[in-house]
């Protein structure tokens, strides 16, 4: 059994961390799970062990289990998608599909996507609520880019990276099928703020 002053420790070690990842401040941990500020403070900094109350609303408050706060794994979580288990959540009559290969949950959404889209075949993608970044590299075909209304053309190892709050268009327009992967980053306090879009201009 561990020390209870061990435990205290790798409590508070676990509250701070999760609740830096979710981007939360003290007082809105503290109004979100109905603890005060100062039992927050106390917790983070191991100065007591916190009743099981506490641990409870914390943990809700943190969109985890109790066993989370109390785990002394420190190690990274490492989780492994095997290519048997992509979900096909596109396709088309053509035969085209988008895969979803893996991703994170909630506040902090990272997604990495599979696409490969027949000639003449197209995905109208509606808008992203602000904050949603997507990311793409084309690696076979030629991709035509349709974001708002802005229009770009990628080819093979071009890449780009914009801005999904707007209406946007994935489409092939070549003979050949067209493959590329696709991120889509979607932070929980909407606050990223992504470079410009870099792509190749379409030629004239």
């Amino acid at each position: 059994m561990q020390d209870p002053d061990d435990v205290a420790g790798v409590v508070g070690r676990n509250v701070r961390a999760l609740r830096q990842q979710r981007r939360m401040t003290i007082d809105a941990l503290a109004a979100a799970s109905g603890v005060s500020r100062g039992t927050v403070i106390q917790v983070e900094s191991a100065r007591g062990n916190p009743s099981i109350a506490t641990l409870c609303n914390l943990a809700a408050a943190l969109q985890v289990g109790v066993a989370s706060l109390v785990s002394a794994e420190s190690a990274p979580r490492v989780t492994v998608r095997a290519a048997a288990e992509a979900a096909a959540l596109w396709t088309s009559a053509a035969g085209s599909r988008a895969l979803f290969r893996i991703g994170t949950d909630p506040p902090d959404v990272v997604e990495l996507w599979d696409w490969t889209l027949q000639p003449a075949d197209a995905f109208d993608g509606e808008a992203h609520p602000r904050g949603t970044v997507e990311v793409l590299a084309v690696l076979e075909g030629v991709l035509a880019l349709q974001v708002g209304e802005e229009r770009r053309l990628l080819g093979v190892d071009d890449a780009v990276v914009f801005e999904a709050h707007a209406a946007h268009r994935y489409a092939n327009e070549a003979a050949a099928p067209v493959r590329f992967i696709m991120v889509v980053l979607q932070f929980g306090d909407s606050g990223l703020v992504p470079p410009t879009s870099i792509a190749p201009a379409e030629p004239d």
